[in-house]
């Protein structure tokens, strides 16, 4: 690796000496101004040019070898490489640390009002994304007051909620999400109110999961507490003989394994459902407290069987409900149902986007952990820079 520093009045004039004396591939590591032009650090590998040996190229061994000595492979092995990336890595966040700063200051001095209101937004967790399209699609005559109801306003209207008590309708339920969400405590809340309502004749209960000690038990407990029938299936056949039994019951919930999204056997529990397209409602259950990229990765793990919405849980232990809000609200998948309790099964409520929006604003204040101007800077730049990625993609 040959590393080396040139100074010259203009930056053509420096990038000419370091194609004229480390060549057109060398790596700009560090440039900046001076007070007698601009410097630039540039690096080149000294073997990157270097004939290969004959006795290599004669060699089928040689040839044979020549793949492991790409520049991915030599990437990934070589320290000094793996260091100049490193580097490099460190100037580009460096730049796009600046960049933000620039973007975020420009933003506070032409237009206070619209930074103003990508702060509060952000202090709710929201994504930067959405804090970015909420304030751009705000009429340039709101101020004050009557803006901020505006963009809270416009954030409710976003926020997919289900209309219905879907409970009531009945039909084959099953719920699925991560370990440790709640799902058999909701499962038994959701049999409860249905009980409340109908009575708990038509009501069956069935457990998927074979994964966990003593999974089942809880659920079984629950069934006995409720005078429901509880049922174990272990595969989508059993799966299937079970429903056409139990089709005389006219509300049958069904609990599944609790599985990380990476867990390997995350796919065969998921698997019990695709033959059963069309017969049940699937619903991912999620913790509200959690972060932008849990949901992200669960989502698009769970997504291999259709949801039919989302069961957002544990809102009593929520700090911060904006991720998962926002989450809702990128992939479009309604809300069903909400918990913020153990008590079964008053702790089941029916959402409302207004009343979502409310507890946000709540929380908010009660855990004030507002951004620094530095995490506003770098939010407010890759808002900017998704938005304008996504222009590009959508005029090709």
């Amino acid at each position: 690796m040959k590393i080396k520093r040139f100074t010259a009045p203009t930056m053509r004039d420096a990038m000419n000496q370091v194609r004229t004396t480390l060549s057109a591939d060398a790596v700009i590591l560090e440039s900046r101004r001076t007070a007698n032009g601009v410097e630039v650090v540039a690096a080149i590998d000294c073997d990157h040019f270097a004939p290969p040996a004959a006795a290599t190229l004669a060699s089928p061994q040689g040839l044979a070898a020549a793949p492991r000595n790409s520049f991915e492979t030599r990437l990934q092995d070589d320290p000094e490489l793996i260091a100049l990336k490193n580097e490099v890595q460190d100037v580009k966040r460096l730049l796009q640390e600046q960049l933000g700063g620039l973007l975020w200051t420009q933003a506070r001095s032409s237009q206070p009002q619209r930074a103003h209101l990508f702060s509060r937004l952000s202090q709710l967790g929201l994504s930067s994304s959405l804090c970015r399209e909420l304030v751009a699609g705000l009429a340039a005559s709101f101020e004050g007051e009557r803006a901020d109801n505006a963009v809270l306003s416009g954030l409710a209207q976003r926020i997919p909620v289900l209309g219905s008590e879907a409970v009531s309708e009945g039909g084959v339920i099953a719920l699925v999400g991560p370990t440790g969400v709640g799902k058999t405590t909701t499962i038994a809340k959701l049999a409860a109110r249905y009980a409340t309502h109908f009575g708990s004749r038509d009501i069956a209960l069935v457990s998927t999961d074979h994964y966990r000690i003593g999974a089942q038990e809880q659920l079984f407990t629950y069934g006995r507490l409720l005078g429901v029938p509880v049922h174990t299936a272990r595969d989508s056949a059993e799966l299937e003989a079970l429903l056409l039994k139990l089709a005389d019951r006219k509300l049958v919930l069904i609990d599944t394994a609790g599985l990380a999204p990476q867990d390997r056997q995350l796919a065969a529990q998921l698997s019990l459902f695709r033959p059963l397209a069309g017969k049940l409602r699937t619903y991912l259950a999620m913790t509200a407290s959690g972060q932008a990229s849990d949901y992200e990765q669960t989502i698009a793990q769970f997504r291999a069987v259709p949801l039919a919405g989302c069961i957002f849980t544990k809102l009593d232990e929520a700090t911060r409900i904006g991720a998962a809000l926002s989450a809702a609200i990128q992939h479009q998948l309604g809300i069903a149902w909400l918990t913020d309790g153990q008590r079964v099964p008053e702790d089941l409520q029916s959402p409302r986007a207004d009343t979502l929006v409310r507890r946000a604003i709540v929380l908010a204040r009660q855990w004030p952990d507002r951004p620094d101007d530095d995490e506003l800077a770098r939010r407010y730049a890759d808002a900017t820079t998704a938005a304008t990625r996504g222009s590009a993609a959508h005029a090709l």
